[in-house]
C-alpha cells in the first residue's frame, strides 16, 4: 500500500485559507456498501512546476478527482470561497488553486520562513482547527506554535546523539520545528503521479 505524508503547506499554510477541513469530508461508497474513502483532500503545496501559469504566493490543493453524486455540491462549496483562483484536472487528481488573503499575508510569510511561534493568535487558532498533520500526536502542533521547551529539549537530545563524539547541542531561542523546504513543498508531475487515489493512500506519521 502506498503512503503519503502531509506537507508543511498542508499543516501550517492551508489553514490560513480559512477553508474548514470538514469541507473535504465525505463518504464515497462502491457496490456492496464498501466505503472507498472518507476524505477528498490529498495534500497541499506552495509551488507548482506542473504548470507555469502561477508565480507568487499561491496554495495548490490536490484533491481526489472522483466524481461521485456529491462532488458537484463539494465543488460549488470549494469554489465559493473568496480566495479561490482556479482549478484543473490531471489524470485522477483535481488541483484547486487558492491565494492567501491580505489579512493573512504577514503570517503566511512568517510560516514560509519557519517562524511558527511568531504568527498571530488568530492564525494559530486556524492552524489548530484545520491542519492536516501526519504526526503521531496532534499536541505537537500546539508545541510547535508555542515553541515548547520540552520539544526543544527533545530535539537537542536527539541532535546530541553522535556515536563518534560528544556534542552538546543548544538550540537557544530557535524555533522547535524546521522551516518548509521548498523542494518538498512543490507540486510536480512526478509528485502528482504518486497521489492517485486508486493506490489507496494513507498518511505517514512523523516525530
Amino acid at each position: 500500500m502506498s503512503q503519503i505524508k502531509y506537507t508543511k503547506t498542508a499543516t501550517f499554510l492551508f489553514p490560513l485559507l480559512e477553508i474548514p477541513k470538514s469541507t473535504f469530508t465525505c463518504r464515497v461508497q462502491v457496490a456492496g456498501g464498501y466505503t472507498k474513502f472518507t476524505n477528498r483532500f490529498l495534500n497541499a503545496y506552495m509551488k507548482n512546476t506542473h504548470i507555469s501559469k502561477y508565480d507568487g504566493d499561491y496554495i495548490f490543493l490536490v484533491i481526489k478527482n472522483y466524481r461521485d453524486v456529491n462532488f458537484d455540491t463539494f465543488y460549488s462549496t470549494l469554489t465559493a470561497f473568496p480566495n479561490y483562483i482556479d482549478d484543473y484536472d490531471c489524470n485522477d487528481c483535481f488541483v484547486s488553486v487558492f491565494k492567501p488573503s491580505e489579512a493573512c499575508q504577514e503570517d503566511f510569510e512568517l510560516l514560509k520562513n519557519g517562524l511558527y511561534s511568531q504568527v498571530s493568535k488568530r492564525s494559530k487558532a486556524l492552524i489548530l482547527q484545520n491542519n492536516f498533520w501526519s504526526g503521531k500526536s496532534p499536541d505537537t502542533i500546539s508545541h510547535i506554535l508555542g515553541k515548547n521547551v520540552e520539544l526543544k529539549e527533545a530535539w537537542e537530545q536527539r541532535l546530541s546523539c553522535d556515536p563518534n563524539k560528544f556534542i552538546d547541542v543548544d538550540l537557544g531561542d530557535q524555533e522547535v520545528w524546521s522551516k518548509p523546504i521548498i523542494e518538498q513543498e512543490t507540486l510536480s508531475k512526478e509528485v502528482l503521479s504518486t497521489l492517485v487515489y486508486k493506490k489507496e493512500l494513507k498518511t505517514l506519521g512523523e516525530f
